[in-house]
This record gives structure tokens, C-alpha cells and sequence, in this order.
């Protein structure tokens, strides 16, 4: 059910005008930008705080009917007294009032406009409710980038595989926890994404973090987001630390075309099928694994994929301890043997290697066999082509050859 309709100011042509119309807006006002063009109207509202801001804003605290009660300017980490009569707040890029005309006493002209659109506020100034993707360092706290800080500084709701860990990593990037911080983890994922969506629908903006990395690759997320996407809701990333790209550029094997296998199933017939697949495949791969079945996976690799097949173990990744270790199988198992294996792992394996093209010989061989089985040459080419995978016109070609007398 929408508010009833409130007031809005277009004060001078050309002055874009946006409404924030929740109250996850209205605290936020034009916190975390670096500026505006425009106006940001709070209503209901009597009183405005520019803590976190990072510049001077002009206010304006207007009454139903549109007469100007007050104007100030604030100075970032101040906050305005309470103006009572005041129907609505307009918030501005410092200076911009007098060139605009907004001073006590001006009566502005105003029109009707719902307090509360389905998804929050609606302009060019505004932002719309929101999952927000942000990746976190993998191991380097250094890694957080400043884009990082500032959404999850800004957000509304801070969605956490542990929060006790975004909790340090907050702390670490000088950003105030609150009460913002919401647990969503593999076990509770399905039943905190109806509740987040809910949120998301008000205006919210659900900052979305895992222990480390980018949310979604071998963590938590992606059920979310496809709740999200059904839902028609907006959903942003914050690119950053990602171990899948961090070992596989490091690793020299090539990087054109990859696929990430992820960890492997523990065990089993799923197991084995898995690893025959991985033995397979002509790109390069990357894997998770963890210290304690190190072992056991190169083993595995080693027997489907043969022991002289190069791969890249990469260890601790950013961290104080990191390790790039590169090498055939063969010598990763006896390696991961001698050294007892700590940490996080990535595995960059190499991709199996194209078969040699069959030669004539073998080629005659197979037409010969049909032949002499009474099959004719048209035949005799057509099957070859498909068993060794040459072209019909060379299998062909060798096989009217061996019919002529």
C-alpha cells in the first residue's frame, strides 16, 4: 500500500530532483556521493546529519504548502537542528540555493508525487533498491578496494557467510558494523534470500559478502542471486580478489580458454567420473582442494591423466605464506609427500592433449579391412572418415587407390 502523496519541489527548469522515500534513503540523504547536480528531497522530514559526508551541502526545510521555513549550510559531520513545521527537507550541492532562488520566506512551487514507489526512489540522482556482489580479499586485506568500502559502508543490510569475520573486515576498513550485519550462509541461503528480496523491494540496498573471494564461486550466492533475477530485482557486483584468476594467470599454462571444476566430489562413483571428465578436457582447469585430501586428489589426477601432465599448485594466495609451486603430476605427488601440505590450495592443471591426426597408413589399414570384407570403396570411406575422424575425401581417395588392379 503506497503513503499518501507528499509534496515535491521542481524549483528552477533543468534541476533534476529526486525523492527519497524511504527511510533507508532519507538517513542516507547524499551520504557516500561525490556530489550532485541536482536535489534530493527527505520527506517526512525536520532534521538532516552530514556524518561520513565528504562535502558541504545546502538544506532547505520547506512546509506543506511549499514556503521555505529555514536554509543553512552544513559542513560534513554536523547535524541540523529540528525545524517542527517542516514538511520536507531539500538537500544540495553547497552554494547552488542562492543561484536557484531557494531562500526563507520564497514559497516554491510544488506538485503532488507518491511518497513510496515500488522500488524505492525514482531519478537520475537516485539509487534503487539493489543486491550488491562484493568480492573481499582473498588473504591481503590490502586487496579491499575503495569502490568496496564505500558500498559497504553505504548499505543498508550487510548479508554475510560469517559475520564475525565481515565483522573484522569492517573494523579493518574503518566501516561500523551496526546492526546491519544478516548471516546467509550454505545451510540458511533459501530462507534468508525470501527475507533479503523482501527488503530489496523497499529500497534496500543488501551489500553481499562470502569469507573471501567473489560471492558465488564455490560460495554462497548464487541461489540468492537467481532469487533476485526471478524476482526482477537489480543485482550489481563489485569486482575484486578472485583465487580462480589469481593462480591462473601465475600459472603460465594457457588462459584463453579455461573451466573452473571447483572442488571435487570426496568420493565414490561421482568421484571417479568427475576426474575422468577433468582428464579429458583440452582446456586448462582449475580446482579447489583442501590441505588434508591434497594427496589424495594428485594421486587420482595422476592415474587418469598420466603422470607427465604439467599443473600449477598454488598455495596461500596473497597471504605472507603464498607458494607457486609448478611441475608434472608426477612430481606434485612426491612433492605434496615430502612437504606436508598447509593452507588454502588452487590446482591449474593443463589440458589434455590433442591426438595426432591418424597417417596414411593407418588410414589405408582401415579401408584395406572394409574392402576386403566386400564393402564398397564409397562405403569403406564414409565409416573410416567417421572412426578416425579424417576427411572423407582423403579416406576415399586411398580407397579407389587399393581397388584399382
Amino acid at each position: 500500500m503506497r503513503d499518501a502523496v507528499v509534496p515535491v519541489v521542481p524549483v528552477v527548469p533543468g534541476v533534476a530532483v529526486a525523492v527519497a522515500a524511504t527511510r533507508a534513503h532519507r538517513r542516507r540523504g547524499l551520504l557516500g556521493r561525490d556530489g550532485t547536480a541536482g536535489l534530493l528531497v527527505l520527506v517526512p522530514c525536520r532534521q538532516v546529519h552530514t556524518f561520513g559526508m565528504r562535502f558541504p551541502i545546502d538544506v532547505a526545510f520547506v512546509a506543506r504548502d511549499g514556503r521555505v521555513l529555514h536554509v543553512g549550510s552544513l559542513r560534513p559531520g554536523r547535524v541540523s537542528r529540528p525545524v517542527w513545521r517542516s514538511r520536507f527537507v531539500l538537500e544540495g550541492p553547497a552554494g547552488a540555493f542562492a543561484g536557484w532562488g531557494i531562500r526563507r520566506g520564497v514559497v516554491l512551487p510544488v506538485r503532488e508525487h507518491a511518497a513510496r514507489e515500488p522500488r524505492g526512489c525514482v531519478s537520475p540522482m537516485s539509487r534503487e533498491g539493489a543486491l550488491i556482489l562484493v568480492s573481499t580479499p582473498i588473504g591481503n586485506l590490502g586487496d579491499l578496494s575503495p569502490r568496496a568500502v564505500e558500498v559497504l559502508r553505504d548499505a543498508d543490510v550487510v548479508a554475510a557467510e560469517d559475520t564475525r569475520r565481515t565483522r573484522g573486515l569492517l573494523t579493518h576498513a574503518g566501516v561500523s558494523a551496526g546492526r546491519r550485519l544478516v548471516s546467509v550462509h550454505e545451510h540458511n541461503e533459501r530462507s534468508r534470500a525470501a527475507e533479503l528480496v523482501e527488503r530489496i523491494r523497499k529500497g534496500d540496498r543488501v551489500a553481499f559478502v562470502t569469507d573471501a573471494g567473489t560471492p558465488g564461486i564455490s560460495d554462497p550466492g548464487e541461489r540468492l542471486v537467481r532469487v533476485c533475477v526471478e524476482a526482477g530485482l537489480a543485482v550489481e557486483v563489485v569486482p575484486g580478489p578472485s583465487a580462480v584468476l589469481a593462480a591462473l594467470v601465475v600459472s603460465g599454462l594457457p588462459t584463453a580458454r579455461f573451466v573452473m571444476e571447483g572442488f571435487l566430489p570426496r568420493s565414490g562413483r561421482e568421484r571417479s567420473d568427475r576426474v575422468a571428465l577433468v582428464a579429458g578436457e583440452s582446456r586448462t582447469t582449475v580446482l579447489f582442494e583442501a590441505p588434508n585430501r591434497l594427496a589424495a586428489t594428485l594421486a587420482d589426477l595422476a592415474a587418469a591423466c598420466g603422470g607427465d601432465r604439467p599443473i600449477v599448485i598454488a598455495r596461500e594466495l596473497t597471504k605472507r605464506f603464498e607458494e607457486i609451486w609448478r611441475g608434472t603430476l608426477t612430481d606434485a605427488v612426491a612433492h605434496v609427500a615430502e612437504v606436508e601440505p598447509r593452507g588454502e590450495h588452487v590446482l591449474v592443471l593443463a589440458g589434455a592433449p590433442a591426438e595426432a591426426a591418424p597417417d596414411d597408413a593407418a588410414v589405408r589399414d582401415a579401408v584395406a579391412r572394409l574392402l576386403a570384407d566386400g564393402v564398397s570403396a564409397r562405403d569403406a570411406a564414409t565409416e573410416v572418415a567417421t572412426t578416425l575422424g579424417v576427411p572423407k575425401r582423403r579416406a576415399y581417395d586411398i580407397a579407389t587407390t587399393l581397388r584399382r588392379p
